[in-house]
């Protein structure tokens, strides 16, 4: 039976059970991964101190990344303010997709209060370097070859065909 306790424990994440926990933990992994968890409810409440205890608690880049990404998906996904802290490229490039596809994240953007995202509307032209992830076409058309992608359509029947 202890083995089995142990187990379900060692399985369901830390023995934490509010943020104050946390507080308590000596820096590291443990303490990365309980600030990981109750952080974007701090990010609800007060961005500023969210910023403020992921830079100073938390010593795994990697998991600061994560947090970045949590937050982004889960509090504002309509902003790429914590897509741009995110060091590891790959992750990066996540973020800003997510916030780059609003369908994305439409069930949560209904929920919240004001009339537009709580990063201050879609950002400015879209993600930092300008135009949409990947890349566009100039003159924002489709692709050489036209929506087809280089086979042409039938024409319809002129009166010489006929």
């Amino acid at each position: 039976m202890g083995f089995l306790l142990a187990l379900i424990l060692a399985c369901s994440g830390g023995s934490w059970s509010s943020i104050e926990d946390c507080e308590g933990l000596s820096k590291g992994p443990k303490a990365d991964e309980c600030w990981a968890e109750y952080l974007p409810d701090v990010f609800r409440e007060d961005p500023e101190r969210g910023i403020e205890l992921v830079e100073t608690k938390i010593e795994d880049q990697r998991v600061k990344d994560f947090v970045w990404l949590t937050v982004t998906r889960e509090v504002d996904p309509g902003s790429y303010k914590y897509c741009e802290r995110i060091q590891e490229e790959a992750l990066a490039e996540r973020c800003r997709v997510l916030v780059s596809r609003p369908h994305l994240h439409r069930e949560l953007m209904k929920g919240q209060k004001s009339g537009g995202p709580p990063g201050g509307g879609p950002p400015g032209g879209g993600p930092p370097g300008g135009g949409p992830p990947g890349g566009g076409p100039p003159g924002g058309g489709p692709p050489d070859g036209g929506a087809s992608g280089g086979v042409e359509a039938p024409s319809p029947a002129s009166p010489a065909d006929e």
